[in-house]
């Protein structure tokens, strides 16, 4: 664990900015107060509104804006256990939010409840035990997953989380205890509880870095923050309060804001003359990586370096951006299927420092590389950015010669 991020906590008035800072690159960025901060993971106590046996699914008042979205589909083990069956409208059940809500969409639901901790996801509504995905080492998978299946004496589910790898058996103990106690105060809350309620929030999107973090880095936070919006930190985590004359020296000197400047731009500079061009869609994002002097070169050698040399800024754009669900990666074109697993081994790399669940599909017929990263929160255009009332997001305006 020699590699240290950083994090910087810059409190402004109820907001606090937070940076985190890979390599001394600017990785991730949150905005967080009571208004603007994510629901994934969040639990609620809600009634169902109306069944579409069209779509399968039923819509889900949790006191939100909108009803939230579940499907009546749920993975195998959550099925057998729970006998799932039709749910009426006027039900009353415990869902959690798996995707944050978007434009018209209401938050997406499940009913297959998880609780993350450093070392452990507790899932104790289902059987089914699983290993990051991280962990690609056989034996290392086949131990963690026998670990599992002894921890949980086939009463509930749990995922071995990269940092149960190097964890004491006493740590792993302590932390289901922990997930276990929370499930109990949790459903203990439901019993009492007024449709809609807030059964369970995590603390802050601090402690949620620290918790995912922490275990593979070394951590060191930096705050202008009076208050401490995280739980007991994890031993060895370095912790600086400074005023905030300081912070905004140390804010200024690590470039954030021009990073974010950068991070909101279509258009990215690579080091060797090429570029990153970045679109945000409905649907999917695309990342077109374009060659700059090397445009119309023959030379496949030429353009599996360029390629090679991209995926570090491709990743770090993904991470920061917060891009989510399907996206696709033109790269400079690739004959040699040889050349194209060494991209993707290339990009799996770098995307291993994110902590958010990425999967590459491989490249297609057309030659894009098609990859899926799980949405948590708000990309960081929609977190500080809004819709231009003008152009409406489009970036055009109709010519006046050409109106009537």
């Amino acid at each position: 664990m020699s590699e240290t991020l950083r994090i910087l906590v810059k409190a402004n008035g109820n907001k606090r900015h937070i940076a985190l800072l890979d390599e001394g690159k600017l990785a991730e960025y949150y905005v967080e107060n009571e208004a603007e901060t994510t629901l994934v993971n969040a639990i609620y106590l809600g009634r169902v509104e109306r069944v579409v046996p069209g779509v399968n699914a039923a819509f889900v008042q949790i006191g939100q804006p909108l009803n939230g979205f579940l499907p009546l589909t749920e993975m195998d083990s959550f099925r057998e256990q729970s006998g799932e069956k039709t749910i009426p409208s006027g039900t009353e059940l415990t869902v959690q939010v798996k995707k944050d809500a978007k434009d018209q969409k209401g938050p997406f639901l499940t009913q297959d409840i998880s609780l993350p901790g450093q070392y452990l996801i507790l899932m104790p509504l289902n059987r089914y035990i699983g290993v990051s995905k991280r962990i690609t080492d056989s034996l290392e998978r086949e131990m963690l997953a026998e670990l599992g299946k002894e921890l949980s004496c086939g009463e509930f589910g749990l995922i071995m989380r990269q940092a149960a790898i190097s964890a004491r058996r006493e740590a792993l103990l302590e932390e289901l205890t922990e997930l276990q106690a929370i499930w109990a105060k949790l459903e203990e809350k439901a019993k009492y509880a007024k449709v809609p309620a807030t059964l369970y929030r995590e603390a802050s999107v601090l402690a949620a870095l620290v918790r995912d973090y922490a275990p593979r880095y070394q951590v060191s936070i930096t705050c202008n923050d009076a208050v401490n919006r995280m739980p007991v930190p994890p031993n060895g985590l370095m912790w600086e309060q400074i005023s905030d004359v300081e912070m905004d020296a140390l804010w200024s000197s690590a470039h954030v804001q021009t990073q974010l400047t950068d991070a909101l731009n279509r258009r990215v500079e690579l080091k060797n003359g090429g570029s990153l061009i970045i679109d945000e869609r409905e649907a999917l994002s695309t990342v077109d990586v374009n060659s700059g002097k090397f445009v119309g070169s023959k030379d496949q050698e030429v353009a599996l370096k360029h390629n090679i040399a991209s995926c570090a800024e491709i990743a770090r754009q993904i991470r920061l951006r917060n891009l989510s669900g399907m996206l696709l990666i033109d790269f400079i074109d690739m004959k040699n299927d040889e050349a194209r697993k060494q991209v993707i081994d290339r990009l799996s790399d770098e995307l291993s420092r994110d902590r958010v669940k990425t999967a590459i599909h491989g490249f297609t017929s057309l030659g894009l590389l098609e990859m899926t990263r799980k949405r948590t929160g708000a990309s960081l255009r929609d977190a500080l950015e809004t819709l231009c009332e003008t152009c409406q997001g489009t970036g055009y305006l109709l010519e006046r010669e050409s109106t009537l």
